[in-house]
């Protein structure tokens, strides 16, 4: 499910590339949000941190709604930001019952969903920790 939406997904800022194999973590946020905005400085150190994990924050906003809170916020030009009009996120959140954001899907390398919930909560970074192992 995660190289699905991976594939549909127009980046804004794309620091690294998915590998195939890769541990991923999706997290879903919006500009309108300021439980998001208050995470943004949070995920740009995860993305430092758990460097084996490829992490993208995704809004299903037009994306220069999302260009004009990229310019305003720096720490998002240090992580994977993108874009997803083609429902592919929406499908998964609906899937999940998921109805609030910021919330992040983890996936690990064989693309299995492993966690979901709140991208600031413990158990978020419990389990990235056990997928960043090399």
């Amino acid at each position: 499910m995660s190289s699905t939406i991976l594939s549909n997904l127009q980046y804004l800022t794309q620091i690294k590339q998915p590998q195939s194999n890769q541990p991923v973590m999706i997290e879903c946020f919006a500009t309108w949000c300021p439980p998001c905005r208050a995470a943004i400085p949070h995920l740009a150190q995860m993305t430092k941190e758990y460097s084996n994990i490829y992490i993208v924050s995704v809004s299903q906003e037009p994306i220069g709604t999302v260009q004009q809170l990229k310019d305003k916020m720096q720490p998002m030009k240090f992580y994977n930001l993108a874009v997803d009009q083609s429902g592919s996120l929406q499908k998964l959140m609906t899937q999940h019952q998921v109805n609030g954001i910021p919330h992040a899907f983890i996936f690990d390398a064989a693309g299995q969903l492993m966690w979901h919930g709140h991208p600031m909560d413990e158990e978020c970074k419990e389990s990235l920790e056990v997928l960043n192992i090399v």
